[in-house]
Formats: C-alpha cells, sequence, structure tokens
C-alpha cells in the first residue's frame, strides 16, 4: 500500500516524496552498490549512479508496475543496472590498451574487432549506444528497454534499425 502513494505521489511529481523516497532508500542502494561491486565503483561513482537511480524514478514513475515488485526492488534493478553498465564502460575503455600490450596475434585481432564495433557504437550517439547496449550486451527485451528509457517498443526498434545501418556505413569505413 505504502509504494502505491509512492507512486501516486511522483506520477503527480511531488518533490517532497521524491526527497523522502531518497532519504529512505538511499542507505539500502549503497549496501546494494557495495555488495554488487565491491571496490570496482570509486565513492563517488556511487554516489553519481544513485543520483541517476532517483532521476530514473522521477522519469518513469508513470511506468512502475507494483505486479512485478515494489519501489523498493526497482530500484535495487535500476542501481544494478546502473552499475553494471559504468563497470562495463570502464573496462571496455581500457581493453584498447590492453590490446596493445597483449602479443597474442588472434586475441589482437579479436578484440580489435570487438573494440571497432563498440567505439562505432558509441559514435550513434548516447541514446543508441544505450539502447544498443541494452539489447545487444545484456539481452533486454525491446519491451524492457522501451519503459526503462520512457519511450514507446517501436521507437527502441526504429534506433535499432537505422542504428544498424549507421554501423555498417561507419565499419566499412573504417576497413576500408
Amino acid at each position: 500500500m505504502v509504494d502505491e502513494k509512492i507512486l501516486e505521489k511522483l506520477k503527480k511529481k511531488d518533490v517532497r516524496t521524491l526527497e523522502q523516497a531518497i532519504k529512505t532508500y538511499t542507505p539500502y542502494l549503497s549496501t546494494v552498490l557495495y555488495n554488487m561491486a565491491g571496490n570496482r565503483l570509486s565513492k563517488e561513482d556511487g554516489e553519481e549512479i544513485i543520483s541517476d537511480v532517483f532521476i530514473t524514478l522521477w522519469k518513469n514513475a508513470d511506468y512502475i508496475n507494483l505486479e512485478k515488485g515494489t519501489v523498493r526492488s526497482y530500484l535495487a534493478a535500476v542501481a544494478r543496472n546502473l552499475a553494471l553498465r559504468r563497470i562495463n564502460k570502464e573496462v571496455f575503455c581500457s581493453s584498447l590498451e590492453d590490446v596493445r600490450i597483449s602479443e597474442e596475434k588472434d586475441s589482437i585481432d579479436e578484440k580489435l574487432s570487438s573494440d571497432a564495433l563498440w567505439s562505432a557504437v558509441k559514435e550513434l550517439g548516447e541514446t543508441d549506444f544505450e539502447i544498443f547496449v541494452r539489447r545487444y550486451k545484456y539481452d533486454e527485451k525491446i519491451r524492457t528497454i522501451a519503459k526503462a528509457m520512457g519511450m514507446n517498443a517501436s521507437t527502441v526498434k526504429t534506433h535499432l534499425m537505422r542504428g544498424k545501418k549507421k554501423l555498417k556505413e561507419l565499419l566499412k569505413e573504417e576497413w576500408l
């Protein structure tokens, strides 16, 4: 019953409810992040992720389905996804440096092609990058991506289709 009231007030853009949610859930989210990521995230990264979680709650209050879980479980899932994205982004950004150090030809070619692909995906823009990562790295369903990003499923499909075309062009240019 409490979750329903929280969402009802957030849908009406009640700032005091958001402030109360921040006070209530921040310690829990800090624990979730620490248990999930340990020392792989800095304190600042953790604080930024928690802020992003509450921004997501604010933006997506209309789309949260309490039949699938509580507000607390929703916030924890968003925090985990954002943390994974941050960790993978850091791993991704440092992988090219690792390739240069490696001396095995096969692993270099394999990593370079992977790096080239993800670099090209990053060139598509922030929205398309997020959609591609959610769809192809985390294997999220289009409906899930659409809800999380506040879009229609058809819009997500359009971003994927157009993004694939752009990727083909970008990768052709790179390999010519």
